[in-house]
């Protein structure tokens, strides 16, 4: 690993960034992916709580990786504490949202809900291929009919 993998961060920070539009671009793709890979409130705390626990092992094993790399310079050792003590504070928030996730895991929707979020996430993220896939559909059914 590379030691100067924390300098990204130096007079900077990160919390206080705004996203690119590139960045936003990418978010938003995401965005429509994840709501339409698991499109019901169920499947969304699922999807959370594995991202949740993807999140916490790489924190860990970036604090690990930071603290076990010595410093090259003073300068260096302070900044890396910074970031070290940003990274664990990130961990304590995760651990904070797990808390909260697993309350709402004990939450058992109707049935009815769950239609209604799987009806939203049409709403909320569109497919981006849907009317392609209508337009292959309409002209494999035009060529099944003349075949």
């Amino acid at each position: 690993m590379p030691s100067d993998a924390f300098q990204e961060f130096s007079g900077q920070d990160p919390w206080e960034r705004e996203p690119s539009a590139d960045e936003q671009v990418r978010f938003q793709q995401l965005f429509g992916d994840l709501m339409r890979r698991q499109p019901s409130l169920k499947g969304q705390q699922q999807q959370l709580w594995v991202c949740l626990q993807a999140l916490q092992s790489l924190t860990q094993s970036v604090v690990r990786a930071l603290a076990s790399d010595a410093p090259r310079s003073s300068r260096q050792g302070q900044q890396r504490q910074e970031v070290l003590q940003d990274l664990r504070s990130l961990q304590a928030w995760l651990l904070s949202v797990e808390v909260l996730l697993e309350r709402t895991g004990e939450v058992n929707w109707p049935q009815a809900v769950e239609r209604l979020a799987q009806e939203l996430v049409g709403e909320l993220a569109p497919d981006p291929h849907g009317e392609q896939r209508m337009r292959l559909n309409q002209l494999l059914d035009c060529s099944t009919l003349d075949g």
